[in-house]
């Protein structure tokens, strides 16, 4: 009995990372577009393309791991979800503004093209996140989207019949 407990959670927990991977996959891909568009073009220095190109892969990314990834659904925990994953997108955001600006300013003395300083600072964008990528997912399991005592997997509170109002 234990051991079958065991392995519904370990299969719950590997169909978590998969779907945690595909819409990070969804997210990265959203967010390096932006960040290449608006950096490769010349519209938006390093910092403010990366701001950029953050919203357009947070939104999203927040949507399919609340909903999808840990299969929350009605009232949202502001503190602990909205904030805390907040927080925990902009100390990424920050990483990559500061590695990205490092990238910015090597890229020239490393090659003259246009073309591959784009490059080197949008692979460097996407390393940062990469980098992130397994720290993020423990911190959303362990803190943001933990289910609270007394909460079936993937319930969020009031999501239960004896949670809503008569």
């Amino acid at each position: 009995m234990k051991e079958m407990l065991s392995r519904g959670r370990s299969s719950r927990l590997g169909i978590r990372f998969g779907r945690y991977t595909l819409g990070s996959v969804v997210a990265v891909v959203s967010s390096e577009i932006a960040f290449v568009l608006c950096f490769g073009s010349g519209l938006l220095g390093t910092t403010a393309a990366s701001a950029v190109a953050f919203v357009a892969g947070a939104i999203p990314n927040y949507v399919l791991n609340r909903s999808w990834t840990w299969g929350r659904r009605g009232r949202v925990r502001v503190g602990r979800e909205v904030l805390l994953y907040a927080a925990v997108s902009l100390a990424s955001f920050g990483a990559s503004a500061l590695t990205t600006r490092w990238a910015s300013h090597v890229a020239p003395h490393l090659t003259n093209s246009h073309a591959l300083r784009t490059t080197l600072v949008a692979g460097t964008y996407l390393a940062t996140y990469g980098v992130l990528f397994l720290a993020k997912f423990v911190v959303f399991q362990v803190v943001i989207f933990a289910d609270a005592p007394g909460d079936a997997p993937g319930d969020a509170p009031g999501d239960r019949p004896g949670d809503r109002p008569a």
